[in-house]
């Protein structure tokens, strides 16, 4: 079983240097746990979160990760893993943690290369409790 205070208190410890919230989803936008800012800016952020990673997903993939017929990528190794965009209010780092999303949101100062170090160690930090409450990779 997830620990919500816990999650919320090891999320919290990438809030530094401009990072301003940190945020943990299940793939259908629902907010597992968050930390930096209100909770509805939360439930906001994980379903524009959600959106744009399925959305890239299924039609932002090159032609090259296209599967021979057209359609699905052929293995999970193609599959999306981290996905790093500049928005109008900032920067926003998405990557896949066991079956979940990770997601670092950060001010526009905050370098490319911070940030995703940022959610690298994170991601790779959480990996293993989430994979013992999801141990399957998605499809």
């Amino acid at each position: 079983m997830l620990k919500p205070k816990v999650i919320a208190q090891v999320l919290s410890q990438v809030n530094t240097n401009g990072i301003k919230a940190t945020l943990l989803l299940n793939p259908d936008g629902s907010l597992i746990s968050f930390a930096g800012g209100s909770e509805s800016e939360a439930k906001v952020l994980a379903a524009v979160a959600s959106n744009v990673w399925f959305a890239y997903e299924r039609h932002g993939k090159p032609a090259a990760a296209a599967g021979a017929e057209g359609g699905e990528a052929g293995n999970s190794a193609e599959s999306l893993q981290d996905l790093i965009l500049d928005c109008e209010a900032g920067k926003l780092s998405v990557s896949r943690a066991s079956r979940m999303l990770l997601c670092l949101v950060a001010n526009e100062e905050v370098e490319w290369g911070l940030l995703k170090a940022k959610t690298k160690v994170l991601r790779e930090y959480l990996e293993g409790p989430l994979s013992l409450v999801s141990p399957s990779a998605p499809p």
